[in-house]
């Protein structure tokens, strides 16, 4: 019986045995049961559900059709739908008999870091026994460091979560009775901070993880993010309902100069991109050569940096905050 240590602690020599082993596998027949889930293949279910479905009623998903999801269960000699329904063990939502795998997903919710040792550790050993990126994809982006910026990137703190989700704690049975109940919040609070990541990796693949003021990327510059990205809401998370709170058209990826700017309102966009200053920004501008250099015509580009490809944010959300900068020009 597997133990969280066995996934925790995975090292490299554990890894290639058990990719060793995958590789060895056969198909199971339908109607047979499977083989049990080795910890590199639900750490990479862990992953799939990064990148997955939130659904309305808050459930994180694997959908079926998902080609990193086919490529990973051909590579396991599994279906694409039992990966779902490993995730759905992992975060609680499936009873099973691995009771330590929802004390895994709390872990690695809760320190996305250690995710990504882990998920780098996993596919260094793939490669080692010849999977390459057409076998074993890296759909998290750990070597070009997306993984590592989409974490850093998520600004909502858990504090705010916790209060967002005091609702779904109340309709808990026996609250605060029992150890698995308190172990369910905590899950509850994970699966709300992988909402989040899903909607900071949408928000910063939209702008091609760079920010859409001023076009800084440390991406392309080939160095660490040192949270210099962040995946902003147009309408502050905690003015926004549960829907608004995940949609990618409710965000911006801006550096923290820029983010910093447009939640004090000094600047704004309109719903043709077009990026707007306050008139109190202005001032600052004509009067300090520091406010010049960041904001000026040389440090804020006059409309959002945003492929051609890129999705442009909802005129709902930039209404509101637009309509936020027009009573400061008021006043």
């Amino acid at each position: 019986m597997l133990e969280l240590h066995d996934y925790l602690d995975l090292t490299f020599a554990n890894a290639v045995a058990q990719w060793s082993g995958v590789l060895q596998r056969e198909c199971v027949p339908a109607g047979r049961n499977q083989e049990d889930f080795t910890p590199v293949e639900t750490l990479l279910c862990f992953g799939l559900g990064l990148i997955g479905n939130r659904s309305k009623s808050g459930n994180i998903n694997i959908p079926e059709s998902s080609p990193d999801a086919k490529r990973l269960g051909a590579l396991f000699k599994r279906s694409p739908g039992s990966l779902s329904l490993k995730l759905a063990n992992l975060d609680g939502r499936r009873p099973h008999r691995a009771k330590h795998e929802q004390q895994l997903w709390i872990k690695l919710t809760q320190d996305g870091f250690q995710f990504e040792m882990l998920y780098a550790l996993i596919l260094d050993a793939g490669r080692s026994v010849g999977l390459d990126e057409e076998k074993l994809p890296d759909f998290l982006g750990v070597e070009d460091n997306r993984l590592q910026i989409v974490f850093e990137a998520d600004a909502v703190s858990d504090d705010d979560l916790l209060a967002s989700l005091e609702g779904d704690f109340a309709m808990l049975p026996g609250r605060g009775e029992d150890i698995d109940i308190r172990d369910t919040e905590r899950a509850l609070l994970g699966t709300a901070r992988v909402g989040q990541q899903q909607f900071a990796r949408k928000v910063l693949t939209n702008s091609d993880f760079a920010c859409v003021f001023c076009g800084l990327s440390t991406r392309s510059a080939g160095l660490p993010s040192s949270r210099l990205l962040i995946a902003s809401h147009i309408k502050p998370w905690s003015k926004s309902g549960g829907g608004e709170r995940v949609d990618p058209r409710n965000g911006l990826a801006a550096c923290p100069t820029h983010d910093a700017a447009f939640e004090a309102y000094l600047i704004s966009v309109d719903a043709a991109g077009r990026i707007v200053r306050s008139a109190a920004l202005d001032r600052a501008i004509a009067s300090d050569n520091s406010w010049r250099h960041n904001f000026g015509s040389n440090g804020l580009a006059p409309r959002l940096r945003m492929p051609s490809t890129a999705t442009m944010p909802s005129a709902r959300y930039t209404d509101w905050h637009n309509s936020k900068l027009m009573v400061e020009f008021l006043n």
